[in-house]
């Protein structure tokens, strides 16, 4: 069997594992829902996806990509997919909580 979301087996990558709502009670979904919902939380996801431009046009120490030689970008670009993909999984996961706190029919 083939090892999941690490380095070795033969599903290599660097793909991380999906972030799914995992909550122990109703009242702590409702109140990540809510939380998605806020101002706080429209700044931060705001953040993030500067970090993810960022990180789409330059390595993590600052480096614009295209300045870069070909032979030197693999492992930084690793690092930096990497990173963005963090940032969307967080972003993923609270609109995914709140998409299903939505979806309830007995909240509404």
């Amino acid at each position: 069997m083939p090892a999941q979301n690490a380095l070795l087996g033969d599903d290599f990558g660097t793909d991380l594992p999906q972030a799914q709502p995992d909550v122990s009670s109703l009242a702590e979904e409702k109140a990540r829902a809510k939380f998605s919902k806020s101002k706080e939380f429209q700044d931060i996801k705001k953040r993030w996806e500067t970090r993810i431009e960022f990180y789409q046009q330059y390595l993590p120490d600052g480096r614009p990509i295209t300045k870069v030689p070909v032979k030197d970008l693999e492992g930084m670009w690793i690092v930096a997919a990497t990173i963005i993909a963090e940032f969307r999984s967080e972003i993923a996961f609270y609109e995914s909580v709140r998409e299903a706190v939505d979806a309830r029919p007995e909240d509404k």
